[in-house]
Order: structure tokens, then C-alpha cells, then sequence
């Protein structure tokens, strides 16, 4: 009864206007398709312009892609697909890249303050002279990271995976969490 109720109201609405039956199905199937997520693997986009709010990069797929000094301030990252991707020199501060997979990665001379990377898998990410001022790294698996020169003052690393990871010249200035982190021996070859 409801989805005719819907389709009713949709035809009392427009009719005034001559909608077309066709037009109406279309907006019935629109209202019914699941969400498509956007899919730039492999592509270079260093001279897009990514402005929050007007493009959807939740769970979309950007791995093998050249963001290298990329703006993406503010955006919605969470659960995409960022493995093998170039993202150094970018910009990343107020991100949520919650559930994002980053492995492998290159944020190298990247800034990522007050950014939340909760469950993300950076293991094996090039991290270097990254800025990480104020993030979250909340149950995140970092190992085989290289963490060398990073600043990760005043971060939260609850429960996060460090095993293997470099940590050669890195700013740990308050830190929370830390006692909680698994670190285990393991061979990053």
C-alpha cells in the first residue's frame, strides 16, 4: 500500500504539470536503485578540483590514482579504496577516512590533522613526513608503515596495529591510546 501511496501522491503532484508516465517511473527506480560508488582507479586526478559536498568519495574506488598535492579537505573518504594510491604532498585535514583502505599508499609529506582514520588498513603505507596532528587511529592496522619523520602529536591509537611499522624521528608528543596498541614481531620484507 505504500509504494502506491507514493506513486499516487508523485502523480497528483505532477499532473498538473503533464508529467509523463515515463517520468514517473524513472523517479520510482531512482528511489529504489542502491547507491552506485564512483570508480577512478588508475586515473590522475592532480588538476581536479574536489569540492566537499559535491562529489560522493564514500566507498569509492580510487586505488592505482595520482592525487599527489590533491586538496581533499572536508571530504568523506569512509570505506574507499585507496590501495597502491599516490596521495603525497596532499592535503587531508578534516577527513573521514573511517574503514578506508590505504595499503600501500604514498602520504608522504602529507597533511592529515584532525583527520579520523578509525579501522583503516594503512599496512605497508608510506607515511613519512606526514602531518597526523590531532587524528584518530582508533583500531587501525599500520603495520609495515613508515612512519619516519611523522608528526603524530596529540593522536589516539586505541587498539591500533603496529607491528613492524618505522618509527625513526617521529613526533609522539601526547599520544593517547598507546598502551593499548598490538605490536608484534613480525617480518615486513
Amino acid at each position: 500500500m505504500k509504494r502506491y501511496g507514493f506513486i499516487f501522491l508523485l502523480f497528483a503532484l505532477t499532473s498538473a504539470y503533464a508529467a509523463n508516465q515515463n517520468d514517473l517511473n524513472k523517479l520510482i527506480q531512482l528511489k529504489n536503485a542502491q547507491t552506485i560508488h564512483l570508480d577512478l582507479s588508475n586515473a590522475d586526478l592532480r588538476n581536479y578540483p574536489f569540492i566537499p559536498g559535491k562529489i560522493d568519495l564514500q566507498q569509492a574506488n580510487l586505488s592505482h590514482s595520482n592525487l599527489s598535492g590533491v586538496d581533499l579537505s572536508k571530504m568523506n573518504l569512509g570505506g574507499a579504496d585507496l590501495r597502491y594510491t599516490d596521495l603525497s604532498n596532499a592535503k587531508l585535514n578534516q577527513v573521514n577516512l573511517v574503514d578506508a583502505n590505504l595499503e600501500h599508499a604514498n602520504l608522504s609529506g602529507a597533511e592529515l590533522q584532525h583527520t579520523d582514520l578509525s579501522r583503516a588498513n594503512l599496512s605497508f603505507t608510506i607515511l613519512e613526513k606526514t602531518n597526523f596532528q590531532q587524528s584518530i587511529f582508533t583500531k587501525a592496522n599500520l603495520s609495515c608503515a613508515n612512519l619516519n619523520e611523522a608528526n603524530l602529536s596529540n593522536t589516539t591509537f586505541t587498539e591500533a596495529n603496529i607491528s613492524g611499522a618505522s618509527f625513526v624521528n617521529t613526533m609522539t608528543a601526547g599520544i593517547t591510546g598507546y598502551d593499548s596498541v598490538v605490536d608484534q614481531n613480525i617480518t615486513c620484507g
